[in-house]
């Protein structure tokens, strides 16, 4: 999902939208209109005059149709209140038109806005009053071969132990294949099971290092989330990551991805997430994932304070904090424009299918055995999420409403966060 944020600044009457840009961007082919409406519009009949309002700045917060007359000799002898009327009342009275107080609406793009490829005007100022409103057209269009960063986070829970091989040879055929989508790609990686305790793992002395015994395998110990590798350019790197990857293992059928994700999420310096790349979090696993009250079981009841908790590269809460919750999860893929690929091996995958509406910007894929599809997965779910284009609005302010309608490139208009699906490159409206 291609997300384009709105930032609107209030400073003494004038809404400034600098470019909509709070990362890499969700920019495509779609027009764009927006209206801004400060405090609510219902007009009571008159309410200028009977405001009893005895300042011009009280007056004209009244609402547009309010204006203050600011003429010395008017209404000679009367008190301050009588200033405050509609325009036309105090004309009619006898106050001079051009000594009657009353700023219209104005919408301003400067001759000097920054050039943004992407979002056309760039900046836009906007004049306003109390109960006003005002109406502008955003231009949005593509920019081909962004910066992708692209971050496995793999469940190395035993059974996917024939996935993670698999993982070896994918560097180098993914990384030609995006060459077609992105001139700058990088790569990260890191682990997931579960949390470390009953009833999640097995505590019993001979297998709390190596759950794997069932396999026949050598496992690692089984642990939260571990950052195994930054995002980088380097191929080999990443393959010599993937290499020395071991499998773990746990009891219970969910995983931990949740809490893995919100860490992959939130610890950007951990992680190596470029302000300027289009974000991609491709979580493999053939497993649902724990919900939020799944941790009582355990006995942990404090809730996830949504932080990046991370030591020495390994999530060090993962005992004593809930795992996220689904809208937790979601504000905080958000908040740091992170769109999410699931991979998923076996008949799981329709449960993360049923999660998409409740996280924005992810797609599920289902992957074949031992991930042979893996490359051309992710390929089609980047084509997919950068070919899906929203606006949010961010730091909004108090009394300052929006409205967006989304004018897509086959013509239908879109209201509110609904926006424009299967837009193309180089479609504008």
């Amino acid at each position: 999902m291609m997300w384009v944020p709105l930032l609107a600044c209030l400073t003494a009457g004038i809404v400034s939208v600098p470019r909509c840009q709070r990362g890499p961007g969700a920019f495509l082919g779609a027009a764009w209109l927006l209206a801004a409406v400060p405090g609510p519009c219902q007009r009571a009949e008159n309410r200028c005059a009977t405001s009893n309002a005895v300042t011009c700045t009280k007056c004209l917060a009244l609402g547009p149709e309010c204006g203050w007359c600011a003429q010395e000799d008017f209404m000679a002898g009367t008190t301050q209140k009588g200033r405050c009327d509609t325009v036309f009342n105090l004309m009619k009275r006898g106050c001079q038109s051009d000594l009657v107080e009353n700023p219209t609406v104005h919408v301003t793009i400067p001759s000097d806005h920054e050039t943004n490829t992407q979002v056309t005007p760039g900046k836009v100022s906007v004049q306003l009053r109390p109960g006003s409103e005002a109406n502008f057209m955003l231009k949005v269009r593509p920019l081909e071969k962004y910066p992708v960063d692209l971050y496995y986070l793999v469940d190395v829970s035993a059974s996917m132990h024939n996935n993670i091989e698999k993982l070896n040879s994918v560097g180098f055929a993914l990384s030609k294949k995006m060459e077609n989508i992105s001139l700058d790609f990088r790569l990260g990686f890191g682990s997931y099971v579960d949390k470390t305790v009953s009833p999640y793992i097995s505590i019993h002395p001979g297998r709390i290092h190596n759950q794997c015994s069932d396999y026949n395998l050598d496992c690692m110990p089984p642990h939260g989330y571990i950052h195994v590798l930054s995002l980088t350019d380097n191929i080999a790197e990443f393959r010599n990551a993937v290499n020395k990857q071991k499998i773990s293992g746990n009891i219970d059928t969910p995983e931990g991805g949740f809490d893995a994700m919100l860490q992959a999420a939130v610890c950007q310096s951990h992680i190596g997430w470029r302000k300027e790349a289009k974000r991609l979090l491709l979580v493999m696993t053939d497993q649902t994932s724990h919900l939020a009250l799944d941790s009582k079981l355990a006995g942990i009841v404090i809730p996830h304070d949504g932080n990046c908790h991370l030591k020495d590269n390994v999530y060090i809460k993962a005992t004593s904090m809930e795992h996220p919750s689904l809208g937790q999860l979601s504000e905080k893929l958000i908040d740091n424009n992170i769109n999410v690929i699931f991979a998923v091996q076996g008949s799981q995958f329709h449960w993360y299918k049923d999660l998409l509406p409740l996280l924005p910007g992810t797609v599920a894929r289902q992957i074949e055995s031992q991930a042979a599809n893996l490359n051309d997965l992710v390929v089609e779910a980047y084509q997919k999420l950068i070919s899906e284009v929203k606006i949010q609005v961010d730091n909004q302010i108090q009394g300052l409403h929006f409205n967006i309608t989304a004018i897509c490139p086959d013509g239908s208009k879109k209201t509110g966060m609904e926006g424009c699906k299967n837009v193309g490159y180089n479609k504008e409206p």
